[in-house]
């Protein structure tokens, strides 16, 4: 045998020794503090537990798995593994029910999912009951810490609820910042914090309905349920760490120890009976479920996102995040998820109540939190009147072609930035990529200027991503000094990626965008977007005009704002919204956070990153 082989065959060893050893050591203790004259009368304390006990330890036992099997739920919308919420209640009854009660919960319980779930392989199983594994021990320890700190409890759990309580809002702030953990080359996503809170109030239901099934189970008096809720999850994590089948042996050493004394009789007769309703019981019903695995539902046929039939041509920025469009009677519309929202990003086609619910519901579906992310005044209107919190966060500029003329006393700056690019012998090419190679020196060459690249909703260069945009170049001879991109849709524009090397003279950025307009103009294009600038929500309110000069500050400053001023848009308000004003403030500070820390881009669009000129978005903590 091989070295390798005898060290894996000693490590397995140890792990299934472990637990024996852990129950042979618990038994011996109980040994010592109960009487073999008190074992003797078990069977007479449990022919006293009435019927009405009995049905009503089952009715709670129902109840805890109801609230234990929305692990699962919560773990299929972090996996994204499309596993409606019904089907996720079930498996997860069964693979909790056989992990709970054989012991090595992780793997048997792997084994239930997958045998219940046949499009599910044999890897995505294994991670699915890792998940729920490591949220529930994470889970108990908050809840367990809480109840301790509130209730009558061992006085060694001091710590333990001192650090909980420490710990929460740590592990909160790192689950926003750091939505994905890294583990070698695999990014394993993170509970949201809307999935991380649902998780914490399912596991106290869980685990207080699991400590009142016990005690209804046990005589008359003998303790009461506060005094006993802190022993009881104290004992299941235990039982938890032990990893012996079903808790054996620490659980009940725990709850024995912190006992009144002459009361071991009729509580070990309850935790035996406890062990009936709450283990066996349920361990055979999904033995019996597992005969039959749930059938696989057919297959759903995405088609691609219709990006060009949307309202407003910016949702094309999407096509770098992992955008989609979604369509619901009376409504189609562009969602965008990040880490903690599923967004519905400018407007749909059909502005309607039907929009809400249908961002409500996927958003639900998703664990994350709903957030309308700069639409316009009409969405804005019917959030509003559902009640939504809705807040002015940027101003469009718009530029309608068929008044546009640089001979207006408007746009005399404009002129004066032009003929300074003419006289630098700046020419503008249009309808032509520029060359990709220098495309992306000059890309590099911005992102070192600058910093680091932004993403989220604004476009990123990448050669596969502008070639579906309207470019337009800046030449100083056969030199590639700057370049602009604009996406396309059947009434309107909007500039999206500017780019231009230290070799740009002044007016060159004008020179393409005027190139672009006049481009536009000439293919019948209603208006141009030539992106947002922050607004302040509230000018009359020294705190907003607080944060939203400071939101201009981290988006580059006055200066945005004057280059767009040149071509004398019109200023049109875009907005926020969410159902209620906690999920609006963290829905923008979430979009915020992605803007600056974007994913990297997929495989499709892979490129050097760089940094976005167009740095008008809703892209600071100060902004949100």
């Amino acid at each position: 045998m091989h070295r390798s082989q005898a060290v894996a065959v000693a490590r397995a060893a140890v792990r299934i020794s472990f637990p024996i050893l852990i129950l042979t050591g618990c038994a011996m203790l109980l040994a010592r503090q109960i009487p073999m004259d008190v074992v003797a009368t078990l069977p007479r304390q449990l022919a006293n537990i009435t019927a009405l006990q009995w049905i009503t330890a089952a009715v709670l036992t129902v109840g805890s798995f109801f609230a234990v099997a929305q692990y699962d739920v919560q773990a299929h919308r972090t996996l994204n593994t499309g596993v409606c919420a019904r089907r996720g209640r079930i498996t997860g009854s069964v693979g909790i029910a056989i992990g709970q009660t054989v012991g090595f919960g992780l793997v048997s319980g792997a084994v239930a999912r997958w045998r219940m779930l046949p499009e599910m392989s044999v890897g995505q199983a294994l991670k699915l009951s890792t998940f729920v594994s490591l949220t529930f021990v994470a889970a108990w320890a908050c809840v367990t810490g809480v109840i301790c700190a509130l209730l009558p409890a061992p006085a060694w759990t001091t710590v333990l609820s001192l650090g909980t309580l420490i710990l929460m809002p740590i592990c909160a702030g790192l689950l926003f910042w750091h939505p994905k953990l890294q583990v070698g080359k695999h990014h394993i996503p993170l509970p949201s914090l809307r999935v991380s809170g649902a998780i914490l109030l399912w596991a106290f239901a869980d685990m207080v309905l699991a400590a009142a099934a016990l005690w209804v189970l046990m005589p008359a008096g003998t303790m009461s349920f506060l005094t006993l809720l802190p022993l009881f999850v104290v004992a299941l994590g235990c039982g938890l760490v032990s990893n012996t089948p079903g808790g054996v042996g620490p659980f009940e050493l725990v709850l024995v120890s912190g006992l009144p004394l002459g009361a071991e009789a009729g509580v070990l007769a309850a935790i035996l009976a406890f062990r009936i309703v709450y283990y066996a019981l349920p361990a055979c019903i999904a033995m019996v479920a597992m005969l039959r695995p749930l059938p696989t539902p057919q297959p759903v046929t995405l088609r691609p996102p219709e990006w060009h039939h949307m309202p407003r041509s910016e949702v094309q920025a999407l096509r770098q995040n992992g955008g989609r469009v979604e369509t619901a009677p009376g409504t189609t519309a562009p969602l965008w998820q990040t880490a903690q929202t599923e967004t519905l990003f400018t407007d749909p086609k059909g502005v309607s109540r039907a929009a809400l619910t249908l961002l409500k519901e996927r958003a639900a579906r998703h664990g994350r939190v709903p957030l309308i992310y700069k639409s316009g005044a009409p969405l804005a209107q019917v959030a509003r009147r559902a009640r939504w919190a809705v807040l002015h966060i940027a101003n469009d500029a718009i530029v309608d072609l068929r008044a546009y003329d640089i001979n207006t006393p408007d746009r005399r700056r404009l002129r004066r930035k032009l003929r300074a690019a003419d006289k630098a012998g700046i020419t503008v090419r249009s309808d032509r990529l520029p060359d990709a190679d220098a495309a992306a020196r000059i890309d590099a060459d911005w992102q070192t200027q600058s910093g680091a690249a932004r993403g989220g909703s604004m476009g990123r260069y990448c050669p596969e991503y502008i070639e579906k945009q309207w470019v337009v170049s800046a030449y100083s001879g056969e030199t590639l000094v700057a370049f602009a991109t604009f996406h396309r849709g059947p009434q309107d524009w909007c500039l999206d990626i500017m780019r231009q090397s230290a070799a740009a003279p002044d007016g060159t950025m004008h020179a393409l965008v005027n190139h672009a307009l006049e481009d536009a103009q000439a293919m019948g294009v209603a208006r141009v977007s030539l992106a947002s600038i922050i607004a302040c929500p509230d000018p009359g309110r020294a705190i907003w005009r607080w944060a939203a000069a400071r939101a201009v500050i981290h988006a580059g400053g006055t200066g945005l704002r004057q280059f767009k001023s040149a071509f004398a848009p019109r200023w049109v308000p875009r907005y926020a919204a969410a159902p209620n004003w906690v999920a609006l403030a963290l829905g923008l500070a979430d979009i915020a956070r992605t803007i600056r820390t974007p994913d990297p881009l997929p495989v499709a669009n892979a490129n050097t990153p760089h940094q976005e000129d167009e740095n008008y978005e809703l892209a600071s903590p100060s902004a949100a």
